[in-house]
């Protein structure tokens, strides 16, 4: 037999032996919890439903879908799927909350098993109203609109369709960051299942170590299945989005109108904004704009609301699910997507300088790629936020002690040719390196690595701090000292990783 032949040979028997493993991994979940497992040949349609998520880059296979109904089957699932002496030995997984992640494998596995939380999805308001428990399988749209009849509303995330148990690890961007801190921020206890089976609670009085590492540090210490968030006063806010054509000139305006909002944030703390371009240079830009005070057009919002022509504004007071709605219909499933995320100092140099280079990226794609639609997003990061978090007992982000404001731009471009994946993971980290590069020539780049944007290169734990990244690596080792979620959930970013 030839080298070659050899080789696929025994990559073959590697792939088979797998696939027996994952095979044998299904069949004890299915003995020990019959009504809790989908696999592909099952029933019609329910496998390929489950299976299919925000982005089609993380459309795996896997080999049956685990769909816990509550924190203790969590544990019986976790005590099964991590048990070495069992036929096949200890299993490989993923854990899937909204399932919003684009990158291949974060929440779904190839011939492996699936952790699907979607059935824990809970929304329960405490008796003094005061906080929301939220099962970790919820999206946010479903949990905002339960509270909108008891005139309450709590800090979550951005898009609706988003899980609530990936958003609450990670960071958490909002319209309402200004005046509550990220969502980490505002949650109160989480409900974990750690990798032996038991069940805690994290908070500032039970496990605050592990309570301050989901702050931020993902999956890496449990499975956690559902978080408490405090809840406020909230009616309608004045809200909507803003749609302009993209001309030299309105590119100014919008990038300007950016830069001027980011500084006067920290005084009008109601008001939110993200900024979305759609390449090329002759697309639009479109601005979701937020007041969660209901005040209509206030000046802080001018820059925007004045720019003309409008190809569309739906400015109106409204409730925050009919908003999140609008905006989620602006980022609908069904497409090839992938995230990238640079941080920088709140300059209209700096801005203008990301802008360029997506503006030279997206150019040399769309040459080849006519499926392409370059996306660029930038949220305003103000000072004020900070104080938030230091008041509510600190997150491991490592933005404390910044002394300037700043914006995340991100990457969130979709095609749907799947030829096209590699030039476009190629294009992303591209994009990542020369914005850093003109960013550190003028002064104005920050560390700090937006996890839930993060391509699979870049190090988001490692731009926190080294003292908070290796603080998350003490966590991790004492809530999870035969590192299941190192080695047994191989998607996902993890602490371990050297910086």
């Amino acid at each position: 037999m030839s080298p070659s032949k050899s080789a696929r040979a025994a990559a073959l028997l590697v792939a088979l032996s797998g696939l027996a493993a994952a095979q044998s991994c299904c069949d004890r979940l299915r003995q020990a919890l019959p009504d809790s497992i989908v696999r592909p040949n099952d029933t019609a349609g329910t496998y390929a439903s489950l299976n299919g998520r925000w982005s089609d880059t993380a459309i795996l296979a896997p080999s049956c879908i685990f769909l816990p109904a509550s924190a203790e089957q969590v544990a019986a699932g976790l005590q099964l799927l991590t048990d070495s002496g069992l036929e096949g030995g200890a299993c490989k997984f993923a854990i899937k909350a909204g399932g919003h992640m684009p990158i291949p494998g974060a929440n779904n596995i190839q011939g492996g098993v699936v952790m699907d939380l979607a059935h824990l999805d809970e929304t329960t308001l405490s008796a003094d109203k005061s906080y929301v428990t939220l099962g970790a399988g919820g999206t946010w749209s479903h949990a905002y609109a339960n509270l909108v009849k008891d005139g309450l509303a709590f800090t979550g995330g951005f898009c609706g369709g988003t899980g609530v148990g990936g958003l609450s690890i990670g960071g958490g961007q909002s319209f309402f960051q200004p005046s509550q801190g990220w969502v980490v921020d505002n949650i109160l206890s989480y409900e974990v299942v750690l990798a032996s089976g038991q069940i805690v609670t994290a908070s500032a009085d039970s496990n605050p170590d592990l309570y301050k590492a989901l702050k931020g540090g993902g999956s890496n210490f449990g499975v956690v299945t559902k978080v408490d968030v405090a809840t406020f006063n909230f009616r309608d806010m004045w809200a909507g989005q803003i749609v302009v054509p993209v001309s030299a000139d309105a590119t100014s305006k919008v990038l300007e109108a950016a830069v001027n909002f980011t500084g006067r944030n920290n005084q009008d703390v109601h008001a939110g904004i993200q900024i979305i371009f759609s390449y090329p240079s002759n697309g639009t830009a479109l601005i979701d704009l937020a007041m969660a005070s209901g005040v209509e057009n206030p000046p802080v919002l001018q820059g925007f609301t004045s720019l003309q022509p409008h190809v569309l504004n739906t400015m109106s007071k409204r409730s925050l699910s009919s908003f999140v709605a609008e905006a989620d219909a602006t980022q609908p499933p069904g497409y090839r997507v992938l995230g990238a995320t640079v941080t920088f100092a709140n300059t209209l140099e700096a801005i203008k300088a990301v802008h360029a280079v997506s503006d030279v990226v997206q150019r040399a794609l769309a040459t080849e790629m006519t499926d392409l639609e370059f996306i660029v997003n930038y949220a305003p990061q103000p000072r004020v936020i900070a104080t938030h978090t230091s008041k509510r007992g600190g997150n491991v982000l490592g933005l404390e002690n910044v002394d300037h404001d700043q914006i995340v731009a991100f990457l969130t471009p979709r095609w749907t040719n799947a030829s096209h994946d590699e030039a476009m993971y190629a294009a992303a980290q591209t994009w990542v390196d020369r914005c850093n590069d003109a960013l550190l020539k003028i002064g104005s780049l920050d560390p700090f690595v937006y996890v839930n944007f993060a391509t699979p290169q870049q190090k988001p734990f490692c731009s926190y701090g080294k003292e908070n990244a290796a603080f998350l690596k003490r966590v991790a080792k004492t809530y999870d000292p035969e590192e299941v979620f190192q080695k047994l959930v191989p998607g996902g970013f993890k602490v371990s990783v050297e910086c």
